[in-house]
Formats: structure tokens, C-alpha cells, sequence
């Protein structure tokens, strides 16, 4: 039996393995290129091929994640919350409310014009933090839910959650990039002979096996990244509004819904507190190798754990 501070510390050195494993992946990548170089074409150079990628990858992904909250915001239609109507002042109320109880700045708030109901956040730093709910959302959650939906996106910035899957995003991106450069340079299809022997194919095989699933591997991981840090929210949520049921119940109404989002595009699902194409939904649901959420009758279970007994299961 564990609390869920114990819960979210789990989920957090879990991530920390798998952003491990997403790093030791890309340095192998630049050095796998160092050995290649020096092994099969017996070339002894510095090792540009891990300043490549290293340097490559920071300014790939310094490009991009800046222009991301913009871009999504634009795709999806979003408007900012004008509190017009009762459903958007209590929208911007329960932001308020629970900005205080997470000691968040506040962000800024959007609503798309989407009947399933969802809700994101977007944002890398505090100017730049962003909740979207969906009309469906306001539509069918009562004021507890929807303080345990937004809790639960407050819990992705505050966790930085938004920041690390961005920059996962952005480098899955850098990874397929690597491995069209490599599918297109002739220089890795010369069929000259080298003088290095067996060592040097060995290693230019696996180098290039590596570089081929490389946009692959690196999906994966990011993958169960987002399904780690959804459990975590969840958790965070509840530390929050001290009302678990009230976002299990918001989950339970999420399951019923007619998906999909259809606002939002796939690459950007990992941000929704449920998938937009519906997979986590129904009793049935199982965690996939591209599921890029928990099923979510798991998550309404850990939660009702939590509210039975102020705790849950390992």
C-alpha cells in the first residue's frame, strides 16, 4: 500500500529512466557515427558525430518548441475565454481557484468549439501556460468535476509535463530527420572495401539499424513518458482539490462520450487529458504500445482507491 505522494514519486523516477534511456539513445546515435567513421572507413577525426547531433538537436529543438502553444492554439480554432456566459465565468472561476490551491500563476484560457468532451494544457514557462477545455466539456461536467480536470491540466504545468513532452515531440521529429539524412547520404551505400575488418561492419550495421528504427524507438519512449505523467496528474489533481471522486466522475463522463476530438490533431493527443481518437475509452481498453494515455477505467479505479482509503494500490 502506498500514498499517493509515494505514487507520485514512482511516477517521476519511472520518467526519469525512460528520459535516460531517451538520451542515451541519441548520444549513441552521434558516437555509433564516431565509431563507424573511425572503424569502417578508417577515418580518426574529433568526434563530430556526437557534437553533430548534440548541437543539431538543441537548435532543432529550440526552433520549434517556442512557436508550439501558437501553432496548436491556431490549428485547433481556440478562443479565449471572454466569460460571456455563466459556463465561462464558472470556467474562469474554478482556474482561479485552483491556480490558488496549486500555487500556479494563472494561465491563460481557451475553449474550442468541439462537442466531445477534453480539455489540454500548453506552455513552457509561466507567460506562456495554457488550459483548453472543449464546449463538450463545459457541457456535460458539473463544478467538482471540472475542478478535477482542471487540476488535473494545472498538475501538467506545474509538473512541467507540457515542457518535457513537447521536447520529446520536437526530438522525435530530430530523430526522423537523422535517419532521412543517412537514407539519402550515398556515402552509406558505397560498396568500396575497407581495410578495418569485421569490428567496422559490425558496428556500421548496428549503427544504421539504430539511426532505420529511430524515429520508432524514440516514439515509444515518449510514449510511456505520457502515460507516466497522466497517472501522475491524476495523482497531483487530487492532492489539489482533496476530491479524487470528483475527477474519476469527470473521467466516467469522459469514457461515455461520443469521440473523437475532432479539433485536435493526433500529434498533439499526448496533451489531452483523454485521447482524442477515443483508444484509452470503454471497459476494454488496454495499454498499447502507441497508446498515448493509460485506459482510462484504470485511472477511475486508482482514483476511487484513493477515495475510499487515502491511498492506492502499487
Amino acid at each position: 500500500m502506498a500514498t499517493f505522494f509515494d505514487l507520485q514519486k514512482q511516477n517521476r523516477r519511472r520518467t526519469k529512466y525512460i528520459i535516460v534511456g531517451f538520451v542515451m539513445f541519441f548520444i549513441w546515435l552521434g558516437a555509433g557515427l564516431d565509431l563507424v567513421l573511425r572503424y569502417y572507413y578508417g577515418l580518426k577525426l574529433p568526434p563530430i558525430g556526437t557534437i553533430a547531433v548534440g548541437v543539431g538537436g538543441v537548435i532543432f529543438t529550440w526552433q520549434r518548441m517556442y512557436t508550439a502553444s501558437e501553432t496548436v492554439l491556431s490549428a485547433m480554432g481556440a478562443k479565449r475565454n471572454s466569460g460571456h456566459s455563466l459556463k465561462q465565468t464558472t470556467l474562469q472561476n474554478v482556474v482561479d481557484e485552483m491556480c490558488i490551491a496549486a500555487s500556479m500563476p494563472r494561465p491563460r484560457v481557451w475553449i474550442i468549439q468541439d462537442m466531445d468532451p477534453n480539455a489540454m494544457a500548453l506552455g513552457l514557462e509561466d507567460e506562456d501556460y495554457h488550459i483548453v477545455v472543449t464546449e463538450g466539456l463545459l457541457k456535460v461536467l458539473d463544478r467538482d468535476e471540472l475542478q478535477g480536470v482542471i487540476a488535473h491540466e494545472l498538475a501538467h504545468l506545474k509538473n512541467q509535463d507540457t515542457r518535457l513532452m513537447t521536447t520529446l515531440t520536437v526530438l522525435i521529429g530530430f530523430a526522423a530527420l537523422i535517419t532521412d539524412i543517412v537514407r539519402h547520404s550515398r556515402i552509406f551505400r558505397s560498396r568500396d572495401k575497407f581495410e578495418n575488418g569485421k569490428i567496422g561492419v559490425v558496428i556500421l550495421v548496428i549503427w544504421l539499424l539504430s539511426v532505420l528504427i529511430a524515429p520508432l524507438v524514440t516514439k515509444l519512449m515518449a510514449l510511456m513518458v505520457s502515460r507516466e505523467r497522466e497517472f501522475l496528474a491524476d495523482v497531483s489533481s487530487a492532492q489539489f482539490t482533496r476530491n479524487p471522486e470528483a475527477l474519476a466522475r469527470a473521467l466516467q463522463k469522459i469514457a461515455f462520450s461520443e469521440a473523437p476530438t475532432r479539433l485536435v490533431h493526433p500529434s498533439c493527443a499526448h496533451l489531452c487529458i483523454a485521447a482524442p481518437d477515443g483508444s484509452d475509452l470503454g471497459l476494454k481498453a488496454k495499454t498499447g504500445w502507441f497508446a498515448t494515455h493509460p485506459p482510462i477505467i484504470t485511472r477511475i479505479n486508482r482514483l476511487m482507491e484513493i477515495g475510499r482509503t487515502g491511498s492506492v494500490l502499487d
